[in-house]
């Protein structure tokens, strides 16, 4: 329901702004190319669900990519912070900072593959999430009227 009213949010406000690049939209751009291969990774695992699962190999440029988004949107959160931005977009960015993080960490410690398929399923979502809010980041995005998530700091000083 939250991602619901986020994504209309957003939709209005970055749709009608004049689009242009800038740390979000580089942003968006990066997560939807991994929400791409979540995406094909997620399809490749369910085809095989009983069979048991594969921990990331240590070389593997995914789970690099991973910790590169995680540290990237934290980056970006602090940006935000930094230029005295919306608090709920410094929220969403340090969220999913942690959200990337502990589904790294989950995809290793998976037993089946169809445990990493929904995975990376919902790291697909994530990164379409990511891919669609961070060009806020670059407009006059206002989300005063999204609501926050609880676990978010400025949600308590707000109430």
């Amino acid at each position: 329901m939250m991602r619901q009213i986020l994504l209309a949010a957003l939709a209005a406000t970055v749709l009608g702004a004049h689009a242009h690049a800038g740390p979000g939209q580089d942003f968006a751009d990066f997560a939807a190319r991994l929400g791409s291969e979540a995406s094909a990774r997620s399809q490749a695992a369910a085809q095989r669900p009983a069979a048991p699962a594969h921990p990331l190999d240590i070389e593997d440029p995914f789970g690099f990519e991973l910790e590169q988004f995680s540290v990237e949107a934290l980056m970006l959160s602090r940006q935000i912070d930094a230029a005295g931005g919306p608090v709920d977009l410094r929220c969403i960015f340090r969220g999913m900072s942690a959200d990337a993080e502990r589904r790294l960490g989950a995809l290793n410690a998976a037993e089946t593959a169809a445990e990493q398929a929904h995975i990376y399923s919902a790291l697909a979502d994530l990164m379409r999430d990511a891919s669609e809010i961070a060009p806020a980041v670059d407009s006059d995005a206002d989300l005063s009227g999204v609501e926050l998530p609880a676990s978010c700091p400025a949600a308590s000083r707000a109430g």
